[in-house]
């Protein structure tokens, strides 16, 4: 016998899936089957009797549509010889659940008859059973929506299931007919169980969203792809996002959000009231092809845009940042060519981004560039470039050199804040340096040296957050050891003192008249004295060979996975956190202004990464992501994080 079933299984898993909905259901179920259709990819019968094999797959696929697979991996399916007429997954997966458990046969074997019809009574203890592991295993609480049932025919009830069927009445999910019957092993149908299995899923989908720290966003923009930003190839230090396609949020300064999606071909921006309604939606041209970076100043926004130049056209518009209002009306713009930065494609392998000083008189876009042609090996290398513009008149003030102050190359992320009216830096470099580097106008600190050849594109590390408090500057990223090792990757934070230390002074003991000014880059510095004998004056420009910063390493996690999404978020001048994705929980640690842990490490349970750095609104850590629960999927969800 289990040979033949065997091999009847074998054959039904041979015939092509089909479309999970059947044409021709009956109009008053047909509601139901499109909502079952939009979660499982089951084949849903317009007719005919349900069987018990059916039933059990439809409410196990269900559950697992509602709840997410993490919480659900703690009860793995049963062994394959669990029943012995069938070892098809989805029961073993049920059997696991206690959505069933079978019969004893005459021989002592346990058995499923999946195709077996199903009887209203066996159907009420499968409901019963499933809403009892949402409750009991899963900890949710089930609100009745019904009242209790009282049966003319509950004598012909078994008693192994009456109290189901008066259980799954209380639910609102079946009840008697007109003249009061259970009607106990009356067959039930395919539309009627689809529906008692459409009424059973708002229940789960209820459930399931008593953890849902979202809000769904009710928004016509795409943000299926939200769930990629951040995620990259750990092999190679270039994170696969930022090109063509960004997700970020928006602080409107009155309690609601808004949400602006770049895709290759469109930009939108969508705002949204505080129920999640939307209250308007605006399209934004796309200047130029490549889209690389967006700002809210608080006061404008800003977008930044290029487009290549492969010819090495002097003349030819590379770059471009374009100033608008807090409603999206354009304003001006600044552009750069080719040959004031060098450049014949920007934006290159890297994640570029903005920033305003503290007056709000500049604006700041630290990028990366493809430099023209090289004459000595006829190569066009890859580096970073910094490009300052007047806010006010968006006139450019300032690009990078082909070999600024603040060089790296090659760069793979760039990170840029202001410490009041002073710029400050952080470039990912596999080669000069071959390490996480902070520039400012005093120094050039290196806060990650990372492991491996020189211009190796391995580097086993991205950087994540960049932010100035009032004593130092915080980078946060996650890397592997760095010590050739290659172990999982963890999450790391710097905290750097914004004065260096003096360099070695070059005068002999004795001198008189001394001076020492360290330039701007913090790679050179001039000094000047009179040497011990009172007479002979000398002065020089000197390379600071030496590391002048003040620079400390702690390691915030000690995974044994790999960690490869954090964020860094600034509350106030002496607030920060710490976020980072461990499988499907976000855990948050609250830093003070010097990187030091205050209080306990915090976990937000089945919540999504924010896909760039999220706002800060009333205290609250928010930003929209794709919604990670089915009954919001692909939809964009507010997320809030209540610091104590």
């Amino acid at each position: 016998m289990k040979k033949l079933t065997a091999l009847l299984l074998c054959l039904y898993l041979m015939i092509p899936v089909l479309p999970a909905r059947a044409e021709g259901e009956p109009a008053w179920a047909s509601p139901s089957y499109q909502a079952l259709a939009d979660r499982v990819r089951l084949p849903l019968s317009p007719s005919g009797d349900m069987t018990r094999g059916s039933f059990t797959e439809l409410l196990t696929l269900l559950l697992e549509s509602a709840f997410p697979q993490e919480e659900l991996k703690e009860y793995p399916q049963v062994a394959e010889d669990y029943f012995s007429d069938t070892s098809y997954s989805a029961y073993r997966r049920a059997a696991s659940y206690g959505i069933l458990e079978g019969s004893i046969g005459a021989d002592g074997l346990r058995l499923l008859s999946p195709g077996n019809d199903l009887t209203r009574e066996q159907c009420a203890k499968m409901v019963c059973s499933l809403l009892d592991f949402v409750s009991q295993k899963l900890g949710r609480s089930l609100e009745p929506s019904g009242s209790p049932a009282s049966y003319r025919d509950a004598g012909s009830i078994s008693a192994w299931a009456l109290p189901y069927t008066k259980q799954i009445a209380s639910y609102g999910l079946m009840k008697g007919d007109e003249g009061g019957n259970f009607d106990p092993r009356g067959k039930l149908n395919w539309p009627s169980a689809v529906v008692l299995a459409h009424r059973t899923l708002e229940l789960l989908d209820a459930a399931a969203a008593q953890s849902f720290s979202g809000l769904v966003l009710q928004g016509k923009a795409d943000w299926s792809g939200a769930s990629r930003f951040g995620a990259f190839d750990n092999q190679v230090a270039k994170p696969m996002t930022g090109w063509t396609k960004g997700y970020y949020t928006i602080d409107n300064g009155d309690g609601t959000v808004s949400g602006l999606t770049v895709g290759s071909d469109s930009i939108t921006a969508e705002r949204f009231n505080a129920d999640g309604s939307l209250s308007s939606s605006k399209s934004i041209e796309k200047e130029l092809p490549t889209f690389g970076a967006f700002l809210d100043s608080g006061s404008h926004f800003y977008l930044a845009f290029g487009q290549d130049n492969d010819k090495e056209e002097d003349s030819r518009e590379v770059w471009r940042i374009v100033q608008y209002d807090r409603d999206w009306n354009r304003l001006g713009a600044a552009s750069v060519n080719g040959g004031d930065s060098y450049t014949t494609a920007p934006f290159t392998a890297a994640v570029s981004r903005m920033a305003v000083s503290g007056d709000g008189k500049t604006l700041a876009l630290h990028a990366a560039r493809q430099r023209y042609t090289t004459p000595d090996d006829g190569l066009r290398h890859q580096s970073n470039i910094t490009i300052t513009v007047n806010t006010a008149n968006m006139e450019v003030l300032s690009v990078s050199e082909p070999f600024p102050g603040n060089h790296v190359s090659h760069s793979f992320g760039q990170f840029v804040r202001f410490d009041r009216e002073e710029m400050v830096t952080v470039d990912h470099g596999d080669a000069y340096p071959r390490a996480f580097v902070l520039h400012d106008n005093a120094q050039a600190a290196e806060l990650l040296k990372i492991h491996g050849n020189v211009g190796d594109n391995v580097t086993q590390a991205i950087g994540s957050g960049l932010a100035v408090s009032e004593d130092g500057y915080l980078f946060l990223g996650c890397s592997d050891p760095q010590d050739g090792t290659g172990g999982p990757w963890n999450v790391f934070l710097t905290y750097t003192t914004k004065e260096p230390k003096e360099p070695t002074p070059p005068w002999p003991e004795g001198s008189t008249e001394t001076s020492l000014t360290v330039l701007p880059g913090g790679r050179q510095y001039e000094a000047s004295w009179k040497d011990p004998d009172g007479r002979t004056s000398r002065w020089g420009t000197f390379n600071i060979e030496e590391d002048l910063s003040t620079t400390t390493l702690t390691w915030l996690t000690h995974s044994e996975t790999s960690i490869d999404r954090a964020r860094l978020v600034k509350v106030d001048e002496n607030t920060f956190v710490a976020m980072w994705q461990e499988g499907a929980d976000i855990h948050y640690w609250k830093l003070d202004g010097r990187g030091q842990t205050v209080g306990q490490e915090q976990i937000l349970s089945n919540t999504p990464m924010p896909p760039t750095d999220p706002v800060v609104m009333e205290g609250d850590i928010c930003w929209i992501q794709a919604s990670s629960l089915p009954q919001g999927k692909d939809k964009p969800t507010l997320y809030r994080i209540s610091l104590p």
